[in-house]
């Protein structure tokens, strides 16, 4: 009788979700595709760069954003130290840079380029969930506007390089959002809200009402989603200095709390500086609120540059902002246009959005043009390098594109044949054995390749040739 333990068979492993096999024939496609982009953006004159693929989880989170933030492959190691799988490559390279170049007067101009695994988990895209590759350039060191043009055409040139038909290059300048909110006076945090909604920001009322609603649940805007006790708390501690609102907060919780009453795992003194963050941290309603209308304006601003530049023009100019960052979009997009990567894929898209908090200057996302897919993006960081501990901003601006995504997109490639140029090498018995394994060895001496016919099934057709001993 068979036990019933001995038939219970296990559930099968399977593959995480996100991750990827390669078989011969797609790895080799895949390593052909590397060798080829690293070439080609060698000849711009980037040496290749490699960092961890393990950081301190804080070098990631020092300027990334929420998004970010949430999709990282995060754990305590052995050492108990807070470590991350890369999401990016962005923010090792500028730790690499920090690391090299700290004691510089002046930073110095580097270009490096970079290939490898990221990860990333993202419950809402399969597609960006798990390991990809990502293949990439910085430029660190110049806020030149020919820098800004040299990376936007190398980035153009990827899918150009590789024969894919059919992309366009979005592009937008944070710096031309952020000459509009200077009119209106927010705080950073309040900037930072605007700058990760732009993608969903219209100039409809009821897409500006549902963003204030969301940055009032947020506590970007002060007041607005408080419960009401916490309202009069607000005008309680209103123009009052730090100290002396801490010492109303604190009264008000010994009044409000019995002696048996928990607190959770904060202490007083934490729930108190929570809670003044928390009254404090908001901006004004009509200042948010102002700030989201003249935002949605520029998010509507899409197309040919020829007709959406003037648009954008216009909203500066009735905002009454600084014209310099417009006018240095404007310069860029007409030194990039005639560049044959470029020509005629351009838009401008002032509704793009990074989904990373360290862009400052223009950012870019380069697209298939049948899906709107992504193949990759970038844009300049120039605030990252002071975020990660350096004495000063140092300009840089970099791009990245997904590996899986270019392969995807480009024209289906012939199947390599399997045994081009591999012989057959087949014993015709088990006593030759020792000659096969000797006459397979001097075909590899010679540079050749050979496959022992182990199984004693070969198929010779499958080869370019057999030999048998």
């Amino acid at each position: 009788m068979v036990s019933t333990a001995s038939s219970v068979r296990p559930n099968p492993v399977r593959r995480l979700p996100g991750m990827r096999d390669f078989d011969a024939g797609a790895r080799q496609r895949k390593q052909d595709v590397e060798r080829r982009l690293a070439e080609f953006i060698g000849r711009f004159g980037y040496s290749a760069l490699e960092v961890p693929v393990l950081e301190s989880t804080e070098l990631f989170l020092r300027k990334s954003g929420g998004d970010l933030a949430s999709q990282m492959y995060s754990f305590v190691d052995p050492g108990s130290n807070a470590v991350s799988l890369r999401p990016e490559f962005t923010s090792a390279i500028m730790r690499h840079y920090l690391e090299i170049n700290g004691d510089s007067d002046e930073p110095p101009l580097v270009r490096w380029q970079y290939c490898g695994p990221v990860f990333r988990y993202d419950t809402g895209s399969a597609a960006d969930t798990g390991q990809f590759t990502q293949v990439g350039a910085e430029l660190v060191g110049s806020n030149s506007i020919l820098a800004d043009a040299e990376l936007l055409i190398l980035a153009a040139g990827i899918p150009a390089r590789l024969g894919i038909p059919d992309y366009r290059i979005r592009l937008a300048d944070l710096g031309v959002l952020d000459s509009v909110l200077d009119t209106v006076g927010l705080s950073d945090r309040a900037r930072e809200f605007i700058v990760a909604n732009m993608n969903r920001i219209g100039d409809s009322s009821d897409s500006l009402a549902s963003t204030l609603q969301r940055a009032a649940e947020l506590h970007v805007v002060s007041g607005i989603g408080l419960p009401e006790e916490e309202k009069h708390l607000a005008v309680a501690v209103n123009g009052l200095p730090d100290g002396a609102a801490r010492s109303v907060l604190a009264g008000f919780m010994r009044w409000n709390t019995s002696a048996d009453m928990t607190l959770g795992r904060r202490s007083p003194d934490e729930i108190v500086d929570r809670l003044l963050r928390k009254l404090r941290g908001g901006d004004a309603s009509d200042a948010v609120e102002r700030g989201l209308a003249l935002a949605g304006q520029l998010a509507g601003v899409k197309g040919d540059p020829a007709s959406a530049l003037p648009q954008a023009q216009s909203i500066v100019a009735a905002a009454g902002a600084d014209t310099r960052a417009i006018d240095r979009l404007i310069d860029l997009a007409a030194l990039i246009s005639e560049d044959p990567a470029v020509s005629r894929r351009l838009e401008i898209d002032f509704s793009l959005a990074r989904g990373i908090a360290y862009y400052n200057g223009i950012i870019f996302d380069i697209v298939r043009g049948d899906s709107d897919a992504s193949l990759g993006g970038g844009g300049r960081y120039d605030a990252l390098a002071r975020a990660l501990g350096g004495e000063a901003p140092v300009p840089a601006l970099g791009f990245a594109c997904t590996l899986e995504a270019l392969l995807a997109a480009m024209p289906p490639a012939d199947p390599p044949h399997p045994g081009h140029d591999v012989v057959l090498v087949s014993p015709r018995g088990d006593d030759s054995h020792a000659a096969a394994l000797r006459a397979a060895a001097d075909i590899r001496d010679q540079g050749g390749v050979a496959v022992l016919d182990v199984g004693g099934n070969g198929v010779p057709a499958d080869f370019a040739r057999t030999v048998a001993v």
